[in-house]
């Protein structure tokens, strides 16, 4: 039985080396799922902050339009 101790240990060392390549492919796939998860979030907190400040600027665009109409009623009727 010495002599099959050289090839347990080789097949030993080939497990081995199929657990770490698993071991690092799931890494990899979790480390790509949350950076697309993260991105993901980015991108959607960005349109929803853009979203907000064009929905503030065209209040304050109408509220202007409005108070220039007013304005202008005023001047005529004065």
């Amino acid at each position: 039985m010495v002599h099959l101790t050289h090839t347990k240990e080789q097949i030993e060392y080939v497990r081995l080396n199929r657990e770490y390549e698993f071991v690092k492919k799931r890494a990899l796939v979790n480390f790509l799922t949350n950076s697309r998860a993260e991105l993901e979030g980015h991108f959607h907190n960005r349109a929803h902050t853009m979203l907000n400040s064009i929905e503030r600027y065209e209040q304050s665009n109408l509220k202007n339009l409005l108070n220039g109409i007013s304005k202008g009623a005023l001047e005529k009727v004065s």
